[in-house]
């Protein structure tokens, strides 16, 4: 009998069934890591820019100045507004600050017009022209916090107005918007030590 030479037809068939659902599981599993990778790169850029916004405003506050004309220094002020839900807290956080290389107003608040809330930062120079930086994205609120020796004892209080005594620093605590996660920067309490500026 002669050597056989080559495959069968059956043989052939099998061998591209088994190559065809090796590939096809292969192809899945690098979609899923495609997909990974691309969730990866989301996050680390959400993070990237969520650092450098609290490197921003610890900027701005380790340079805030003690008054000026228009405004009577560093100002937290906790509000608050009427929503259908109820009353809610509406921080605002005004300044001045020099760490823009020229003296400027700065206003740190959560702008809620858009579909998302954001922490935004209006810069104002002397010129009057507004600068409008987004800080950070699915911010629903901001608790802002001094550290002051008013009284002969050093204690934290909520909220700040201005006024003759100065604060020694600032702690600020973000809140996430309802179904949102904070990116880790801003998820940490940012503590700046003030008077640098002054």
């Amino acid at each position: 009998m002669k050597a056989r030479v080559g495959f069968t037809l059956l043989e052939l068939a099998v061998a591209l069934a088994v190559a065809g659902v090796t590939l096809t599981a292969g192809a899945a599993a690098f979609a899923a890591l495609v997909d990974r990778r691309a969730s990866l790169l989301s996050d680390a850029n959400r993070d990237e820019r969520a650092l450098a916004a609290r490197r921003l405003l610890s900027a701005w506050l380790s340079e805030a100045r003690h008054g000026t004309a228009a405004n009577d220094g560093l100002s937290a002020a906790r509000g608050a507004r009427r929503t259908p839900a109820g009353e809610i807290g509406d921080d605002t956080l005004e300044f001045v600050t020099t760490a823009t290389g020229e003296q400027r107003e700065v206003r740190v608040y959560v702008d809620r017009a858009g579909a998302r809330a954001a922490l935004v930062a209006d810069l104002r120079a002397s010129t009057g022209d507004v600068t409008r930086i987004v800080l950070g994205d699915d911010v629903a609120g901001f608790e802002a916090r001094v550290r002051t020796s008013a009284f002969g004892r050093r204690a934290w209080l909520r909220g700040w107005t201005g006024g003759a005594l100065r604060p020694e620093a600032l702690e600020l605590r973000f809140r996430a918007a309802d179904g949102a996660t904070l990116a880790p920067p801003l998820a940490l309490p940012l503590t700046v030590v003030l008077g640098a500026g002054s």
